[in-house]
C-alpha cells in the first residue's frame, strides 16, 4: 500500500490536472459543474470522476466550481452560468417554485444528513427527548426535516426552548442541550474535539429526503440528453471508485483545498459511504433515485419549509438517465 505521504504527492499532480484541462481532448464538450459548497469530501465523487478520466471518457471536459454562503448552485444553473449543479432536493424545490426551470436527474446521497446532534452524555437519544430541552438552530434543509420529524413524534415545538445559532460551540459549552446540523460534517468535528455524539436523523423517523441531487435546466434535459447521460453514467463511476479507494479520494481532495483536515476529511468520507450506499441504491444503481421520495419532500416543504404555490412535482426530475451504466 502506498504511504500517506506518495499518496497525497501522487493526489497533487492528479489535482493540477483537475484545476486546469484534466484529460481532456479538442473534441470534449466544455460544461461546468457547481457545487452547493466549499471543496470538501461530500463531493468526491465528481473530484473522482474528473481526476480519474471519466468525464473524459465520456467526451466531457468537466470544470468543477466550488460553491459558498454567496453562490447559489440553483439560480447559477437556472440563469445559464453552470450547465449542472448539485444541492439537495429541497433546494431544488424551492428554486422550482420560484421559477426557475430545474429538473432533477440523479441523487447520490441517498438520505439526507441534516437532523439533530447531541452530546451522547445527555439523555437525549429520540425525537422525544427533545421535550423540555433548548435546541439551536438555523434555517435550512436540517430544521425544515427536524420540524416534521417532531411533528411525526407527536413533539410540539412549544415545548422546546428554542435558540437562533449555527453555532456548535454552544453545545459543547453547554449552553444549549443540542443543534440541528449535518451528521456527516458537524458532528464528526465535534467528536473529533474530544466530545462523542448522538445523532437523531429525520430518515430514521420517516422523513425522507435527498441531499445530493444533480439537476440541470429543462432546456438542457431537452436538447442534449446524451451529454447528460454521459454525464451522469461519469458521475456514478466517480463515486463508486471514491468509495472504493478512500485512502486516495482523501489525499485528492485535500490536495485540491489546503485548508482540510486530512483527519476529519477522511472519517467524513468513511461516515458518508452509509449515505450513498443503501438496500436502494444497491439494488438500482449508485445515484439512482425514488420519485416517491421527491414527491415526499414536497409536501414536507409544503407544511415545513415556506413552500407556496403551484409546483408540478413531476416536472421536478426525469428518470430518463439514471439506468445509465
Amino acid at each position: 500500500m502506498k504511504s500517506l505521504r506518495r499518496l497525497f504527492a501522487s493526489a497533487l499532480l492528479s489535482s493540477a490536472c483537475i484545476a486546469a484541462s484534466g484529460h481532456a481532448t479538442s473534441a470534449a464538450d466544455d460544461i461546468s459543474l457547481r457545487l452547493p459548497w466549499l471543496l470538501n469530501v461530500q463531493s468526491a465523487g465528481y473530484i473522482m470522476a474528473k481526476n480519474k478520466g471519466f468525464y473524459d471518457e465520456a467526451g466531457l471536459n468537466v470544470e468543477i466550481m466550488p460553491g459558498g454562503p454567496n453562490l447559489n448552485s440553483t439560480a447559477l444553473v437556472a440563469s445559464g452560468a453552470n450547465t449542472f449543479g448539485t444541492n439537495d432536493v429541497g433546494q431544488i424545490a424551492l428554486g422550482a417554485a420560484n421559477g426557475m426551470d430545474l429538473v432533477m436527474v440523479a441523487a447520490c446521497f441517498q438520505r439526507h444528513a441534516g437532523g439533530v446532534i447531541a452530546l451522547a452524555s445527555s439523555d437525549i437519544k429520540e425525537p422525544a427527548d427533545l421535550a423540555g430541552k433548548k435546541l439551536a438552530y438555523n434555517e435550512g434543509g436540517p430544521w425544515v426535516l427536524t420540524k416534521a420529524m417532531l411533528a411525526k413524534a407527536g413533539v410540539p415545538l412549544d415545548q422546546i426552548s428554542l435558540v437562533v445559532s449555527p453555532s456548535s460551540e454552544l453545545l459543547m459549552n453547554g449552553s444549549v442541550d443540542a443543534k440541528t446540523g449535518f451528521a456527516i460534517n458537524e458532528a464528526v468535528a465535534i467528536e473529533l474535539k474530544g466530545k462523542k455524539t448522538s445523532v437523531i436523523l429525520p430518515s430514521d423517523y420517516g422523513v425522507s429526503a435527498y441531499l445530493e441531487v444533480v439537476f440541470t435546466t429543462r432546456k438542457t434535459v431537452e436538447e442534449n440528453p446524451d451529454l447528460v447521460k454521459r454525464f451522469v453514467a461519469a458521475t456514478k463511476k466517480g463515486y463508486d471508485y471514491a468509495y472504493q479507494h478512500k485512502d486516495e479520494t482523501v489525499a485528492t481532495v485535500v490536495a485540491l483545498n489546503n485548508q482540510l483536515d486530512p483527519v476529519q476529511q477522511t472519517a467524513q468520507l468513511a461516515l458518508q459511504e452509509s449515505y450513498v450506499y443503501t438496500d436502494y441504491s444497491r439494488k438500482n444503481g449508485t445515484c439512482s433515485f425514488d420519485p416517491a421520495v421527491v414527491k415526499e419532500t414536497v409536501e414536507t416543504l409544503r407544511e415545513f419549509g415556506g413552500l407556496k404555490g403551484d409546483l408540478d412535482v413531476d416536472k421536478l426530475y426525469s428518470t430518463e438517465f439514471i439506468a445509465a451504466r
